[in-house]
């Protein structure tokens, strides 16, 4: 159940705020110390969609929450050996980590808007809280893979593990692997021009009085998370914005308008309330650059000239690495994991149709632009063999003797570390 705690540990905290807990430890580990929120939580995280903590008896509540505590005491010891053992994460994997993570949040409760509604505060302000949570994660995953990295298993092992499992190993599924490499629409100086001249427009008509700052961004702004209140994101540290941004932002006397401001996000029409020392508290109306037909156009050959690259012979993994703009795969050659059939989005469907192992498709688009997908893998419904499937089964034999040694390092750990439970 740790690697569910760990997996879950930044998404449980959005059950914070469903019901008033009055706190208090029930355990402490060194000099950390659990809280029974915490134990709560995680408890309704690891119930997760199946239902609410009120459905279970007494009995099952009891021994819930009793593994969830055994499994937040093994974090903290993983936690505390990890300071020991002077293991560290960079600020930039803490980055990366936290910007996949709050996405996937904003993708969960549909939308940035109603994120920073459920937590009541900027989405700058929940990424600070949140980012101590997502580095104690890494060491903690960090200092776990370190210690199992030289667990191996011999072809007995793999052998005897097959025999004590296969009469009850279900069949394989119907199942498909895909990667892609996606090109997101590069917008042309001219879409670029007509945002920062709507943003220019807007600024004269604020600045002739004939519509205020607020009125405008909550009718025009294309940032719906803060166009809802008249374009406030509130107050910021400086490194919580991007760059461009901060550089307008920060050079505004309070009251000011900035010229109209080109980002990754579009172009910014920023107006600063209040600076101190690097705290700033500042508003913005968005307006996002829309790509023209040509532009369009353009990203559709420049993946055509791909699809040619491809049919001579280039790596599809490299041209991923290089080119893709899904910048959360292309690291992985593209890898999007295995789909079942009914979990293949509808968009990949015709593209794909008829399609063999180590074949890809035409360019397609989809609302996040051309895509080009490989088929790197497909499995049919049938029974798992030890001969056809010997390196599925050998992962599965890992990691079950990985699971073994890490209970004992768990135990070894916790009688060299003060760790009491609380009544």
């Amino acid at each position: 159940m740790i690697r569910l705690l760990v997996a879950g540990i930044l998404a449980c905290v959005m059950f914070a705020n469903a019901e008033e807990v009055i706190d208090r430890v029930v355990a402490v580990v060194d000099d950390e110390i659990i809280l029974e929120s915490e134990v709560l939580q995680y408890m309704q995280y690891s119930m997760g969609a199946r239902g609410s903590l009120d459905s279970l008896s007494e009995a099952q509540l009891t021994k819930l929450s009793s593994q969830v505590l055994d499994d937040l005491i093994a974090q903290k010891l993983l936690l505390t050996r990890a300071r020991t053992d002077s293991v560290t994460i960079t600020q930039k994997e803490v980055d990366r980590e936290l910007d996949n993570r709050i996405k996937n949040l904003i993708e969960q409760v549909g939308g940035q808007e109603k994120l920073e509604a459920y937590y009541a505060m900027p989405l700058p302000k929940i990424k600070r809280q949140f980012r101590p949570l997502v580095e104690e994660t890494l060491l903690i995953e960090r200092i776990r893979r370190q210690h199992l990295a030289s667990i191996r298993v011999t072809r007995n092992e793999v052998v005897d593990f097959w025999e004590s499992i296969k009469d009850s190993v279900p069949p394989l599924r119907d199942a498909i692997r895909l990667a892609h490499i996606l090109l997101q629409d590069h917008v042309s100086d001219a879409s670029i021009e007509a945002a920062i001249a709507r943003a220019d427009s807007a600024k004269q008509i604020i600045e002739s009085g004939k519509m205020t700052f607020e009125e405008y961004a909550s009718r025009y702004s294309d940032d719906t998370g803060s166009a809802a209140s008249g374009g406030k994101l509130g107050i910021t540290n400086r490194g919580d914005l991007v760059a461009e941004y901060e550089a307008a932002a920060y050079a505004l006397e309070p009251g000011q308008l900035s010229k109209p401001t080109v980002s990754q996000f579009g172009v910014h029409l920023i107006r600063l309330n209040e600076r101190t020392g690097e705290k700033i508290n500042s508003d913005h109306i968005l307006f996002k650059v829309t790509p023209a037909a040509a532009d369009e156009a353009q990203t559709l050959a420049d993946a055509e000239s791909l699809v040619v690259r491809l049919r001579n012979g280039d790596d599809f993994a490299e041209l991923a690495l290089n080119l893709s703009t899904d910048t959360k795969t292309a690291s992985n050659g593209g890898d999007l994991g295995w789909f079942s059939p009914e979990e293949l989005p509808d968009e990949f469907k015709k593209p794909i149709e008829s399609k063999q192992k180590g074949e890809f498709s035409d360019p397609f688009r989809t609302i996040f632009g051309v895509h080009i997908l490989k088929i790197t893998d497909r499995v049919f419904s049938r029974a798992i063999t030890l001969n056809e499937d010997f390196s599925r089964i050998e992962q599965m034999a890992l990691a079950k003797k990985q699971d073994e040694e890490f209970k004992k390092w768990i135990e070894k750990i916790s009688k060299e570390t003060y760790v009491e439970r609380k009544s």
